[in-house]
């Protein structure tokens, strides 16, 4: 649904009501995940709310939605920052309603509805194992 520009996972916007798609892709298109993130935690902006009329249960499932999607934007390879990975996943695992932010446990709760996150979540696994072993041999050297 969203720009097919992206390699992204679509499955959640995909799988939103239709009435409530034109506000998904208002925020995919045009709001950062930090203002994403600040609508999830202190509700969407006056503008948006007079923009589209959506319930406060709406406006939860959307911005699920797109927050976990811009997640799958990020490109994770091998030296980008452990911190902001785990961050990525942090913020993964808050969205998807999960109590832990272990990555291995949201892999498999992703795998058979979200096999595309599910995808992205075990690069960025690999990524972090791969930046750990880049500094330990730096440090060995």
């Amino acid at each position: 649904m969203p720009g097919l520009n992206h390699d992204i996972d679509a499955t959640f916007m995909d799988s939103l009501p239709l009435a409530v798609r034109d506000a998904a892709l208002e925020l995919i298109r045009f709001s950062s995940l930090d203002e994403m993130l600040d609508y999830k935690i202190n509700g969407p902006s006056d503008f948006l709310q007079n923009k589209f009329e959506l319930t406060g249960k709406q406006w939860f499932e959307v911005l699920n939605a797109v927050i976990i999607t811009k997640i799958s934007y990020f490109d994770i390879q091998v030296h980008f920052p452990n911190r902001y990975i785990d961050k990525l996943i942090e913020i993964a695992a808050f969205t998807a309603n999960k109590s832990s932010t272990d990555p291995v446990g949201l892999y498999r709760s992703m795998l058979t509805d979200h096999p595309k996150f599910a995808e992205w979540i075990k690069n960025a696994i690999k990524v972090k194992q791969q930046n750990i072993q880049i500094a330990v041999s730096k440090k060995t050297n």
